[in-house]
């Protein structure tokens, strides 16, 4: 079903596996990324056409390593009249292949200068500036910057040019985190395999457009390798999401389930989620309504102080606040195991909640935000966390969680959205800053529950809710609403 786009933690093993499998010298393999680093700065030169005082101009932010290498690589391939390229030695070339990368670039005639040239420069060519690439730093930093690349990041930072990584930004880690300053990329063009570094909620920002570049061989064979790493996550792509569609028409609403959404003290929080549902294919939808109950509801929605008989899936949570401690919502799943369910928001301060992942984490769909994850955490005897713990160790908690309850779907949100079952963990990246605003996750929960109540196996669900939600976001600013929001998904 799914597109199956590999991420992995660390692929320098993949490097030397390719190196090793298919005969390929680190140099060869250098000019490959290099050869693709030229690609993104001619495209974006091209696309550019600006004017310039004299011609447009291409400054490489070099390191000491092997990033640094690619960079004197490039400028080398760059070096010609209609371009001009010069290179800052942030730091003075240490590897080997950096050295004599750096040795070539300046034996065709590639201007290389210190950092402490590097202010003069910018002023100087101001106005040519089109592009700036860094490379630093690449997937194997970890720690803070050194203060010479934090001064070079921080000069550049205000110049309105086109600014390119390479690899990964220089600041990130292994897992995304920065200590410091961080490069601001338009694009980063990263080597081989995609890297988690890539995909954390702070990465989102720091990376810009991600393009994948191979490095002499296909990705497929440069992933494969010897056959024994194993990728960390799975990049969902648009191209993977499974609508709803209904394809026979010998059918009842029956046909498609019935979800049933607890409402709490906010009821506009569940009757959001009950607009989604019901927008998103389930054949019936009932507010239960319990102690709270309202009659000002969409009259396209049923109402009731009882589960329904026929209930295929539940949502629970959505605007609950201090009724969770009265909910019978808990029970009620808790003696129906066949029934699945979605916890999100308030569930996830329920008293109960851990005794309900013991007893049936099968059929659970939890979708908390990192303060929320913090609290469920709590609960389930797995540690005190601050929200920004959370954010910074987020791969590993969520698959800690999911090491403790196998069972269970963990959908985390963030700028990034994590999908995880058992040993397998999904990444959506296509949700927009749009949806940070009252009422979206009520809406993703009203779709998961939808997908659960028309038969759609958890982690499937939450897959393609997720994706619907995300893609709903596209080219939307600050007025997306939850009902504009529907109406998006419902198109």
């Amino acid at each position: 079903m799914y597109a199956m786009q590999n991420i992995y933690t660390d692929t320098r093993e993949l490097d030397r596996q390719a190196r090793e499998c298919f005969s390929l010298s680190e140099d060869c393999m250098m000019e490959n990324a290099a050869a693709a680093l030229e690609s993104a700065v001619l495209a974006q030169l091209v696309k550019q056409n600006a004017p310039c005082l004299y011609r447009p101009a291409l400054l490489v932010l070099a390191g000491n390593g092997n990033n640094g290498a690619d960079g004197y690589a490039l400028a080398r391939r760059l070096h010609s009249k209609e371009l001009s390229v010069s290179v800052c030695a942030v730091l003075e070339a240490k590897s080997p292949l950096c050295i004599l990368q750096k040795k070539r670039a300046e034996a065709i005639g590639v201007r290389v200068f210190p950092l402490y040239e590097l202010d003069r420069y910018l002023e100087e060519t101001s106005i040519d500036l089109k592009a700036i690439a860094d490379c630093i730093f690449g997937s194997g930093f970890h720690g803070k910057l050194p203060p010479e690349a934090e001064a070079a990041i921080e000069a550049i930072s205000g110049e309105d040019a086109y600014k390119i990584a390479c690899d990964v930004p220089s600041g990130l880690d292994a897992l995304g985190n920065c200590e410091g300053s961080c490069f601001m990329a338009d694009e980063t063009v990263t080597m081989g395999a995609l890297k988690l570094s890539l995909y954390s909620d702070r990465a989102k920002d720091a990376c810009g457009k991600i393009r994948l570049a191979n490095l002499g061989i296909s990705r497929s064979a440069f992933e494969q390798g010897d056959g024994t790493l194993r990728p960390a996550a799975i990049l969902l792509d648009k191209e993977d999401l499974r609508l709803p569609h209904r394809n026979r028409q010998n059918v009842h609403k029956g046909s498609f389930g019935h979800a049933a959404i607890v409402q709490g003290e906010k009821a506009g929080a569940a009757v959001l989620a009950s607009e989604a549902a019901l927008h998103f294919g389930a054949g019936l939808v009932t507010l239960v309504q319990g102690s709270c109950a309202r009659s000002d509801i969409p009259w396209e929605l049923m109402a009731g102080t009882d589960f329904p008989e026929n209930t295929t899936a539940i949502a629970v949570g959505m605007g609950l606040g201090k009724a969770a401690v009265q909910s019978p919502a808990f029970g009620y799943l808790a003696s129906h195991p066949a029934i699945p369910a979605v916890l999100d928001a308030d569930a996830c301060y329920h008293p109960e909640l851990a005794a309900l992942l013991e007893a049936r984490a099968e059929g659970l769909v939890l979708t908390p935000h990192p303060k929320e994850f913090a609290s469920l955490l709590a609960i389930c005897g797995m540690g005190q966390f601050t929200t920004g713990e959370i954010v910074e160790r987020r791969v590993e908690l969520v698959q800690s969680f999911c090491a403790r309850y196998p069972a269970a779907v963990l959908l985390l949100k963030g700028a990034n959205v994590l999908i995880a079952k058992d040993s397998g963990l999904y990444i959506n990246t296509h949700g927009t800053s749009a949806l940070a605003k009252g009422g979206s996750g009520d809406v993703l929960s009203g779709l998961i529950v939808s997908l659960l109540a028309q038969g759609r196996e958890p982690l499937d669900a939450a897959l393609n809710a997720s994706l619907a939600h995300a893609l709903a976001s596209a080219g939307k600013d600050y007025a997306l609403t939850p009902q504009s929001l529907i109406k998006a998904i419902s198109l």
